[in-house]
């Protein structure tokens, strides 16, 4: 059995490592059988490091070993294994794993125990006999590997007082600086080798690891068995008994660590450096890149209804900046080549779903896709193929239209044969989506794809799919300028309202959006008595509706339930699925859409009524107040609004506003009616801060703007307006640049303001009038819409043409507006009729037949609110009645028309 010899200051017993000890075996026999310790050996060495409580090295201690004359021990290396070693500051001196009791015998086999961990202070020693060396070199950490250096005798204390002359103590100095040179050297040729052979076996990411580890663990120079076993475990004699170099067994100090002086009084063993730290573990960079690039969009997408409403340069730049920061994470865990197949494909469909929804890069978009759809077809992940094709289908229709409906038709076909019915709705709904944008909803193959909807949902009883799908056919026949537009949305209201009994068919948002068709179904078709009956409906469900718990203020998705088909073999849904087909908890899985949200459908709610509210002259002017609050409504900024990525922010907040110019104008028209003209520019001023997009909104801005003008008596300027190209027309009546109805029908009304401009003296052009009547006899003689042909029988009973127009044609439009005025009781149109017609019938004729019709008209008048009809009203009436012989009553109500009429005139100066 080996024993330790005096080890180096705060070293335990055991530094060197077990297998380098069992290396020759049979020398370390010959070292127990060279060396057998007498009876009391421990009892001596405890004298040897302490005597009377003084530590060894202490000039106490030195007093104390003069007295004493025991024989010299000498110490071998110990046997023992490795153990950590612990220092308690306030107490350096442990004696808890000292025997007092002597050993008697050490002739049995070695047993491995744990040593006691023993600190020498080399101070005295440092200052005393050797010259100073540098005090920042520490120890390497217990767990490092141990070092066989060359073992060089150090100048050892003998306890009998003995000096040792200077010159050896230099001598044996200068060996351990020459030894420490060699080792360095080799150590440092040893190094370079292994750092090529990484180099040449790991990759690059390996490589760059290698270099950043710290100095805690070097590699073991190659030395011989032969040495290194000489070394460890040769018996040390007496006077070969002093303890190796233990500057050798030091890693060298950095340069910072030198410049770092160690404190006063402080261990050697205790001393911190950046050399001896922990080997830093691999760290997996895959999660950390996937949860940065949520948390970005997560910010960003939190913060895009406030941006799409601001529309700041910093918070766009800022949102973008979080966005690129997302992909640029997800784009280096794509390349990364520790995706499993799954992973792979669902970073492939989450890339390109941010591409798709906040850029333009379209390209780079469906490789992704195409590229995660290999992979799905590879390993059969049939839930992320089908999304990854939906996706593929939106980036197709944005490039090419024919092919994307001509790949849905595909996918249609392949999820029908193998009956995944959910994706089959998936499909069907992106091909009616794309049919809307394309402007096609009415043509026969968007019709026909809806019916086969129907159809399945019908087969499959799922009551609400086929709500739905009426809904949409319903809405795409009211875009039309088909006669029999009314009776076909009349049988697809009435198709969804037989299952209106049925619970499974009633969803919040299928409910507001039924009775929002059917209402705007009977303002068209101008029959305002059952309006007004289904909008006190409509209003009477919305209440019910308000506070619901299933329809969020926040959300704007519709789910629509569909019954679930178990296959577990090949599932078809899954979370990664949610933004088309969400898994339920129960029987029912749902197909996501986008449909209007509960405050949309309250402003909806407040324009439908503020036009019904247009036919009842018990109130004048309290359409614009409802109208109002639908534009205070939709122009709230504290509505709530659930996170979404900026571009459907800002499609949203395009609606709203689109929706709040629409209740303007609405504003605006009724305004210029009641000869309010500074009110309708207050219209046009907000209008023209915001930017309408080309469509309905900005040719219906113009045509209220031509309205200001020729209210406000600007004859030519209105009339220039009424030229603009926006209003031409082909022969079929169409817009040349838009085939809506309601640029149609505002194109019509232009040329029709035209016309009577023209019949003042200085903008009278009878050849033009004559054209332009020709042009417009078609087109407004079989209008489907009433009020039209009300004001084109309006216009040919008032104008007055070279050659003049036969009594009998004037009577005929006469009656006929007069009918049609009746019928959609428009008291506007009723007074314009009445005074024309006691103008063109009753002029300068005396009888009550005169007079009751110019009563009736000045009694129109008011009720209309229009000063500038009242006043000719009264005027007329004044004249009937002084023909009559009441002059006093004729006098007083020509005051009034005068009166009324320096009203309107004042009202005109507004700019």
């Amino acid at each position: 059995m080996t024993y330790h010899d005096a080890m180096p200051p705060g070293q335990p017993y055991g530094i060197y490592s077990q297998q380098n000890q069992n290396q020759q075996p049979q020398q370390q026999q010959q070292a127990q059988q060279a060396f057998q310790p007498v009876a009391g050996y421990h009892h001596q060495h405890h004298q040897q490091q302490y005597v009377n409580g003084y530590q060894n090295g202490h000039p106490q201690y030195l007093q104390q070993s003069q007295h004493s004359q025991q024989p010299q021990v000498p110490y071998a290396q110990s046997a023992y294994p490795q153990a950590q070693p612990t220092f308690d500051a306030s107490n350096p001196v442990n004696l808890s794993n000292y025997s007092s009791k002597p050993t008697t015998s050490f002739a049995h086999t070695p047993q491995t125990t744990t040593a006691p961990v023993q600190f020498v202070d080399p101070s005295f020693l440092q200052k005393q006999y050797v010259p100073p060396v540098q005090t920042n070199r520490i120890l390497p950490a217990p767990h490092s590997m141990t070092l066989p250096s060359p073992q060089l005798p150090l100048p050892q204390i003998s306890r009998h007082n003995q000096q040792i002359p200077l010159q050896q103590i230099q001598q044996t100095t200068n060996q351990h600086d020459q030894q420490q040179r060699q080792y360095q050297k080799q150590q440092q040729q040893q190094q370079q080798q292994q750092q090529q052979q990484q180099r040449n076996t790991s990759n690059q990411h390996h490589q760059q690891q290698a270099r950043q580890q710290p100095y805690s663990q070097p590699s073991q120079p190659q030395s011989s068995p032969h040495v290194q076993t000489q070394q460890l475990h040769q018996p040390i004699s007496r006077s070969n008994g002093h303890r190796p170099d233990e500057r050798l067994l030091q890693p060298q100090a950095t340069p910072a660590e030198r410049a770092t002086p160690r404190g006063p009084g402080r261990p050697p063993s205790v001393a911190k450096s950046s050399a001896s730290a922990q080997r830093t573990g691999h760290v997996e960079t895959l999660p950390l890149l996937l949860c940065v690039a949520e948390d970005c969009f997560a910010k960003a997408h939190a913060a895009a209804s406030g941006i799409a409403r601001s529309m700041s340069d910093s918070e766009v730049k800022g949102y973008h900046k979080m966005v690129a920061t997302g992909l640029g994470c997800l784009e280096v865990a794509m390349n990364s080549n520790k995706l499993w197949p799954r992973l792979e494909a669902r970073l492939c469909l989450r890339y390109a779903s941010v591409l798709i929804e906040e850029t333009t890069n379209i390209m780079e978009a469906e490789t992704a896709l195409t590229r995660g759809i290999l992979v799905c077809e590879k390993h059969r992940f049939i839930d992320l193929k089908y999304c990854s094709q939906f996706l593929l289908m939106k980036t197709l229709f944005q490039r090419n239209p024919r092919a994307a409906f001509k790949s849905l038709d595909t996918h249609i076909m392949d999820a029908t044969m193998y009956k995944h019915a959910p994706w089959v709705y998936a499909f069907r709904f992106l091909k009616a989506a794309f049919h809307i944008q394309s402007g096609t909803a009415a043509d026969h193959h968007a019709l026909e794809n809806l019916r086969r909807m129907a159809s399945i949902a019908t087969t499959r009883d799922e009551k609400a799919m086929f709500v739905m799908v009426m809904l949409l056919e319903g809405l795409s026949h009211l875009n039309t300028m088909k006669d029999d537009w009314i009776n076909r949305v009349q049988n697809c209201i009435a198709q969804a309202q037989k299952l209106q009994f049925d619970d499974a068919a009633h969803i919040p948002q299928l409910d507001a959006l039924l009775l929002l068709l059917d209402l705007a179904c009977s303002l068209r078709q101008k029959s305002h008595r059952d309006a007004a009956q289904k909008l006190s409906v409509l209003q009477s469900k919305l209440e019910e509706l308000r506070n619901l718990p299933s329809w969020s203020s926040v959300s704007h998705e519709l789910l629509l339930p569909i019954r679930r088909v178990v296959n577990d073999a090949a599932p078809t849904l899954s979370r990664d699925t949610e933004a088309v087909l969400r898994r339920g908890d129960g029987a029912f899985d749902y197909l996501v859409l986008s449909a209007l949200g509960k405050q949309g459908s309250f402003a909806m709610a407040y324009i439908f009524n503020g036009i019904v509210a247009l036919y009842k002259s018990t109130t004048l002017g309290r359409s614009s107040t409802i109208w109002t609050e639908a534009v205070r409504l939709l122009e709230d900024k504290n509505s709530g609004s659930g996170p979404k990525p900026l571009p459907d922010a800002l499609a949203h907040t395009q609606w709203a506003k689109s929706v709040s110019n629409y209740a303007q104008v609405l504003i605006g028209l009724q305004a210029a009616t009641l000869s309010d003209w500074r009110k309708v520019k207050a219209c046009l001023d907000a209008l023209g801060t915001a930017q309408q997009p080309e469509g309905f909104l900005d040719v219906l801005t113009l045509y209220l703007t031509g309205v200001f003008k020729q209210g406000t008596c600007k004859l030519g300027e209105a009339l220039v307006i009424w030229k603009d190209p926006r209003f031409a027309m082909d022969r079929s009546g169409l817009p040349q640049n838009n085939t809506s109805h309601i640029i149609s029908e505002l194109c019509i009304l232009a040329a029709l303001n035209r016309i009577w401009i023209m019949q003042a003296p200085a903008q009278r052009n009878d050849g033009e009038t004559a054209h332009l009547l020709d042009f417009l006899r078609p087109l407004c003689e079989d209008n489907p819409d009433l009020d039209i042909r009300i004001t084109y029988n309006l216009v040919l009973a008032s104008i007055t043409l070279d050659p003049p127009l036969p009594i009998n044609q004037v009577k005929q439009h006469m009656k006929l507006s007069l009918n049609g005025a009746q019928n959609t009781s428009n008291t506007h149109f009723l007074s314009i009729a009445l005074n024309i017609m006691r103008n063109k019938l009753f002029e300068n004729v005396v009888g009550e037949q005169a007079l009751k019709s110019a009563r009736a008209g000045t009694a129109q008048a008011k009720k209309s609110g229009n000063l500038l009809w009242m006043s000719v009203a009264e005027g007329m009436l004044a004249q009937s009645l002084e023909q009559q012989g009441l002059k006093e009553e004729a006098e007083k109500t020509r005051e009034d028309g005068i009166r009324l009429a320096n009203e309107a005139r004042l009202r005109t100066q507004v700019e």
